[in-house]
Formats: C-alpha cells, sequence, structure tokens
C-alpha cells in the first residue's frame, strides 16, 4: 500500500466528528452545527443505496469504499489567480471578466468577487466565509431544499459538507458580470462535499457557472455535492452545471431549485467526465407564472455510466416547464434518464414538457430512458417523449460525398445534436471548450 493510500485510510464513522471540529474552529452558528448533528444521525440510522430503491436500480456504487478515502484534503491557499491550477487558469482565460469562488480539493482555496459586482451590492463568497459573517442569510437557506433523508450519501453531505459558494443578488440588480465557481480535485483518494447557494431577490438577474474538474489521478474519488437555487419574484437566474472529471471519479450529488411568482430558471447540465456519474435535478415552480427551462446533455465512452434524475414540480397556477435532455454515447457507455412531471392539484393552466433524445455510436453503448407524469388538475397541457437511435446513415453518406473524413463527418453530426444545448450557454469560451471535448471523445 502506497504513503498516500495510508494517509488517505479515515473510517466513514469518523467523517462527522472531524466535520463538526473543522466547523468550530472555523466559528459556524449554533444552529449550522446542530443542523450537521442531526443530519450525522441520520446517515448513521441510514443503509447504503442499493438496487432495491428504485431511484438506484440501475446504478451501484458497490465499488465506492468510502473508508479508503481522505475528507477535508487540504490544498494550498492561492494568493492570486496566477497561484491557481494550470487547468483552471486555461479556462478562466476563455471566459471574460468574472466573480470567482475556487475551491482546491475539500476547501475554498480562492475567492475574488468583481468591482462592478460589489458597487451592486452582489455577494460572492465562500460558504464558510458565508456562514461566519452573514449567518442570518443562510439559516433559512442552507439545506432547505434537499431533503436530508432523501438517502445515505444525501445526509452524510449535509453533515460534512465543506467548501462551496454563497451568492446573493438584492432586489432589482441585474448582475454586470457572471460567477464563475470552480472545484478542482488534483489528486486521487479524496472525498469533497461542497455546497452552494444561490439567491436572488426581486427582479433580479444573474448567471452562475459552476464546473467542476480534475485529471485522471490514481484512486477512487468521490465527490458529494448540492446546489441550492433561490429565483426571487420576477427574478431570471442562469445557472450552468459543467462537469468534466477524470475517470477516477464516482460523482453523487443534488440539485434543487425554487421559482417564485414571475421568476424564471433556465438550467444548464452537462455531465462529461467521471467513472459513474448519479444525479438529481429537481425544479419546484412555487409562484404563479413561474417558468423552468431546462437543458442538459451527457456524453459516455470506454465505460462511463451516467444517471440522471429529474422532476418538473408545478405547485401553481400558469406555469411553464420546458426540458430537454441529450445522450450520446459510445463504446459500452451508458446513461440513464428518469424524468417526472408532477403537477399539484390546483396548479390549472400548467403547460410542461419533457424530452430525452439519445444518439448511440456502438452497438455496444446502453441508453435507458423513463419519463413520467403525475398530473392532478385537469386543465393543464403535458407532454413528454424519448428517442434512441443510431448515426443516419443517409446524413454520413451525404457529408462524406463531399469530401469530409467519416470521423469529421460524425463530429459534425453530433456537435448538431447538442447544439440546442451548446447555444444556451452563456460564455463563448465555455462553448468553445466543449466542442473540444466533444471532439476528443468522437477520436
Amino acid at each position: 500500500m502506497s504513503a498516500t493510500e495510508l494517509r488517505a485510510r479515515t473510517p466513514l464513522a469518523e467523517w462527522p466528528g472531524l466535520a463538526e471540529a473543522r466547523a468550530q474552529r472555523a466559528g459556524e452558528p449554533a444552529w449550522a452545527l446542530e443542523r450537521r448533528r442531526q443530519a450525522a444521525a441520520i446517515a448513521a440510522a441510514l443503509p447504503l443505496p442499493s438496487r432495491a430503491l428504485e431511484l438506484w436500480r440501475r446504478t451501484d456504487f458497490g465499488s465506492l469504499a468510502l473508508d479508503h478515502l481522505e475528507p477535508f484534503a487540504p490544498a494550498p491557499r492561492a494568493r492570486g489567480v496566477d497561484d491557481l491550477p494550470a487547468p483552471v487558469i486555461e479556462r478562466l482565460a476563455a471566459g471574460g471578466q468574472s466573480a470567482l469562488v475556487v475551491q482546491w480539493n475539500g476547501e475554498v482555496a480562492y475567492e475574488q468577487t468583481h468591482p462592478e459586482l460589489e458597487r451592486q451590492g452582489v455577494v460572492v463568497c465562500s460558504i464558510e466565509r458565508a456562514l461566519r459573517e452573514r449567518p442570518g442569510e443562510l439559516e433559512e437557506r442552507l439545506g432547505a431544499l434537499i431533503e436530508t433523508d432523501h438517502d445515505k450519501y444525501t445526509a452524510l453531505q449535509r453533515a460534512i459538507h465543506a467548501g462551496g459558494a454563497y451568492v446573493r443578488v438584492p432586489d432589482g440588480v441585474h448582475a454586470g458580470v457572471p460567477v464563475r465557481l470552480f472545484q478542482w480535485m488534483d489528486r486521487g483518494g479524496i472525498a469533497t462535499a461542497p455546497a452552494n447557494v444561490v439567491v436572488l431577490g426581486r427582479d433580479s438577474r444573474a448567471t452562475v457557472i459552476e464546473e467542476l474538474l480534475s485529471e485522471t489521478g490514481e484512486g477512487i474519488s468521490f465527490h458529494n455535492g448540492g446546489a441550492e437555487g433561490f429565483v426571487g419574484e420576477d427574478a431570471h437566474l442562469v445557472y450552468g452545471t459543467l462537469q468534466d472529471w477524470g475517470r477516477n471519479v464516482f460523482h453523487y450529488s443534488n440539485q434543487r431549485a425554487r421559482i417564485e411568482r414571475g421568476g424564471e430558471l433556465q438550467w444548464i447540465q452537462t455531465l462529461l467526465g467521471g467513472r459513474m456519474v448519479k444525479t438529481n435535478s429537481y425544479f419546484r415552480l412555487a409562484g404563479s407564472g413561474a417558468r423552468a427551462f431546462v437543458h442538459g446533455f451527457m456524453f459516455g465512452d470506454q465505460r462511463q455510466h451516467f444517471d440522471l434524475h429529474t422532476l418538473q414540480q408545478h405547485h401553481a397556477d400558469h406555469t411553464t416547464s420546458d426540458l430537454l435532455i441529450k445522450g450520446c454515447l459510445k463504446d459500452r457507455a451508458r446513461s440513464i434518464y428518469q424524468g417526472l412531471i408532477q403537477v399539484a392539484e390546483g396548479a390549472q393552466r400548467t403547460d410542461a414538457y419533457q424530452a430525452n433524445r439519445n444518439l448511440l455510436l456502438s452497438d455496444t453503448a446502453r441508453a435507458d430512458s423513463i419519463p413520467g407524469l403525475e398530473i392532478l388538475a385537469n386543465d393543464v397541457r403535458c407532454t413528454h417523449g424519448a428517442t434512441i437511435g443510431t448515426v443516419d446513415e443517409e446524413q454520413m453518406y451525404y457529408l462524406m460525398a463531399r469530401g469530409l473524413p467519416r470521423n469529421q463527418a460524425q463530429r459534425l453530426i453530433v456537435e448538431g445534436f447538442f447544439a440546442p444545448v451548446l447555444d444556451r450557454i452563456p460564455l463563448e469560451g465555455i462553448r468553445d471548450r466543449l466542442r473540444d471535448v466533444i471532439q476528443h471523445k468522437i477520436g
């Protein structure tokens, strides 16, 4: 066993105690410490998810040995952008001006707001700083949308969360520059559990882009993240999560958003990296006229495994949700999409759409699509659909007949397949980076 493996061996039962001691040293308020203890008790009482559970029937984290991982892995504190990891600097250069929070392994290593956002009163900082300096703003927000007892991993995340970002936009403010959040892991054998909270006041606007990055390290790592978005009345939030982990990473995450009267959420989610990925993205349309537009894609190769569960919850009248998830798979990769539209009693004039489109580039790839409806109102328009197919040979012939090699023709078809999602990503440099990743995966 290597020295790294010996250092990393921390029994799972000790994680909550270590997290609480760490939080006390950081000056967390009493209410936050008590919630950690409650979550730890729930996590201890719950078994690890198994295939007996509907949402885990097609995904197995059995090879993830948590006792062999190091939580709260330290990282260098960056004094400036030049001290950040080179892959983060590379992506920053492509995105233009922004506020910034960078997590390096288990800790926030760098946070930087922007002068324009400071003038507007926009808050961008680490969760630790917010808990220490703005505890009243977080008491009713942190953990409010994510059900602690959803499963053992979720409860564990609530008990040990470390790192993550807090973004708050005051009433009537249209944030002048985007906020970019980075999670970087530089080695294997570690576990991270960041928590992001984004709050938009009445008639405010903001764009938040989260990027999850690592190179493939030696030994398994585990990312167990949570993100909560609160979209106020007539507010408009664009939130993008772009995941490109190395192939040693198990990824589990819960994303939740609540949209009030007249508010609008544009949610973009891309899954490109990781060894095994499971994520739950739920959207609650709580106020009349609320809107949620959800777009995402997965692109798997080799033996990658992606499992995405979405929930569109309509709890008020005249609400709209429009969801499009696309998947492209090659080699022996597998994807599972399971989605549900829920319309509560009284949520009349709901307009909801859910679509999952899958493109298979090999005979050994597999995509499962499980859309669903649960409607308790009688004046609604709700539709869903799913498709699984292969590359159209007529399109390939058309492109190759005009001189394109087969792999370049296939790349153009795949890029066109993903275009409706790529076009919604607000930063051009990030769109170009994703196109490069797609091209690399195609080969």
